[in-house]
């Protein structure tokens, strides 16, 4: 099996970098991803209905879209960039040698990247209304939510089993 990227450099301090990274997207950089005016971004819905998909677009209002579009073809790809990098990295500290599900969080990248296309899109051909892409969107968010779920969770039974029983290393 391929090796995921930066595996020579998978170390608990580089881990824990790439974690103080997300942690700074998510408290500061995230949250003015639409601009100064807090609103209720598609993408941290768990799914949605083309109606109501097109409900928040409409309440942002032109500037809003704009500053959202610009976000999610700016910070919202560096964002996956740095998750990926950080929950690939720790899992190959907490599980070495288990490379297949290291690449597990490339799929969830792909899945959001796909998910912030679907949104730049929308907001892009706003006002017209295009069903099949919100419903595709809404698929692929479900997808990266889920996704996210079972990494997290993977995460927290490799942190307890290494730091609580003390296997470094699935059996």
């Amino acid at each position: 099996m391929r090796r995921p990227p930066l595996a020579s450099k998978a170390t608990s301090k580089l881990a824990l970098l790439l974690f103080l990274l997300v942690i700074v997207f998510n408290a500061l950089i995230m949250p003015g991803l639409a601009g100064k005016e807090r609103v209720e971004p598609i993408d941290i819905q768990f799914a949605y209905s083309p109606e109501k998909a097109y409900s928040l677009i409409e309440s942002y209002g032109d500037e809003t879209r704009a500053e959202y579009r610009r976000g999610l073809m700016t910070l919202d790809v560096l964002y996956p960039v740095v998750y990926t990098l950080f929950i690939s990295i720790a899992l190959m500290v907490l599980f070495p040698g288990n490379y297949k599900l290291a690449w597990a969080p490339y799929f969830a990248f792909a899945v959001d990247i796909f998910e912030n296309a679907g949104i730049v899109t929308m907001l892009s051909y706003y006002p017209e209304e295009l069903r099949a892409v919100a419903i595709a969107t809404s698929i692929f968010t479900t997808i990266k939510w889920i996704l996210a779920l079972i990494l997290v969770l993977i995460l927290l039974y490799g942190v307890g089993r290494k730091f609580f029983t003390g296997k470094k290393e699935l059996s």
